[in-house]
């Protein structure tokens, strides 16, 4: 075990435990008090849920920390059942690590989602069929496996850097480096060969990261645009398209700045020698580790149902609207709605 301190020992556990609790009322929520407004949108929900528990348990299995070695960084596990193990604990740095690519892949298949139902709603129930949920796993097992492979192969230490990081470990936390498992960057004062794969990895996860924010970008985008300026819906569907909307633009948000923004300052900061160890160790990791349970959150505080059952719980006074979301999927609504204009226009 490498202790770093007791904020990034406790904290990161504190808020796992947190995301043990909400999220299994996160999906009671959905199953129960939602079913007809959301149609099948709600398993994309609690397959975000889900998602959301494992990230907390592989943040609690493979616990990490950051120190910054002059021009290079290593990310390090600190504790967990893979510490002691060398060859198991690599693997499980970078599987650890590959749940920031798979946090953006599974908000970009809501994304595709929300968009599909606005612009293609006919299209929508296909996303639930045997070949929709194929490809949909398919690219979000594609996103992990890439990640980590970039991980393995770019960003795996030899016998170079474990020389070049030995010196800081001892100094910093007083253990052997040649027996920690770790990820590292060393962009200057290296062989060509450790230099040139460091900065293959971090441009390529650079750009993994980058194309993931615009399409969170663009889709965003033209869902706002058609939900600004489509007057085909009904008040009460477009109500719950905003509803919907807002929740997924601070879903978004949050791996924003709490994995994009850190990540990429501590990838890069290196090169300037700025050491920002006690950012990625007090800002960075925890930032990381709270991301499961402020995601369900975000959802229940713009959903009302959601809201007005929890407030029903603590005994507080339920929050009201003016507009009640459809009781009725939207897809099949805008399909209906286009349907009859159709007709009535074929009738004249």
């Amino acid at each position: 075990m490498i202790y770093v301190n007791w904020y990034h020992y406790h904290i990161p556990k504190l808020f796992g435990i947190f995301s043990f609790l909400i999220n299994p009322i996160f999906i009671y929520l959905v199953l129960k008090k939602s079913k007809s407004q959301m149609g099948k949108y709600r398993y994309l929900l609690i397959f975000f849920a889900c998602f959301d528990v494992a990230y907390s348990v592989a943040e609690l299995l493979t616990p990490i920390a950051v120190i910054n070695t002059g021009y290079g960084f290593v990310t390090f596990i600190t504790d967990g059942p893979f510490f002691d193990n060398y060859m198991n604990g690599q693997h499980g740095v970078s599987s650890r690590c590959c749940f920031i690519s798979l946090s953006y892949a599974i908000l970009i298949i809501h994304f595709v989602y929300r968009y599909l139902l606005l612009f293609s709603p006919d299209y929508v129930n296909r996303v639930f069929e045997p070949l929709g949920i194929f490809v949909t796993l398919a690219y979000f097992t594609f996103h992990g496996v890439s990640w980590t492979w970039i991980c393995e192969f770019c960003l795996a230490p030899n016998d170079e850097i474990r020389d070049m990081i030995r010196p800081a470990f001892e100094e910093v936390y007083h253990v052997n480096s040649d027996i920690v498992p770790c990820l590292t960057g060393q962009y200057m004062n290296a062989s060509t060969y450790v230099m040139a794969k460091s900065w293959i990895g971090i441009s390529s996860l650079t750009l993994f990261s980058s194309y993931c924010m615009t399409v969170y970008v663009v889709l965003g985008y033209k869902i706002l645009t058609k939900i600004s300026k489509n007057c085909a819906m009904s008040k009460t569907t477009l109500a719950m398209h905003r509803q919907l909307f807002k929740a997924l633009v601070v879903q978004t948000c949050i791996p924003i700045f709490a994995s994009f923004l850190p990540t990429v300052i501590a990838w890069y900061a290196p090169i300037f020698q700025i050491n920002l160890t006690w950012w990625n160790n007090y800002i960075c990791i925890i930032a990381l580790a709270a991301f499961p349970f402020i995601d369900p959150i975000a959802v229940i505080c713009f959903i009302p149902s959601y809201k007005n059952t929890i407030l029903g719980w603590l005994h507080f006074k339920k929050w009201t609207s003016t507009t009640t979301p459809s009781t009725t999927d939207a897809a099949s609504t805008v399909s209906r709605r286009q349907t009859t204009n159709n007709s009535t226009t074929r009738n004249e």
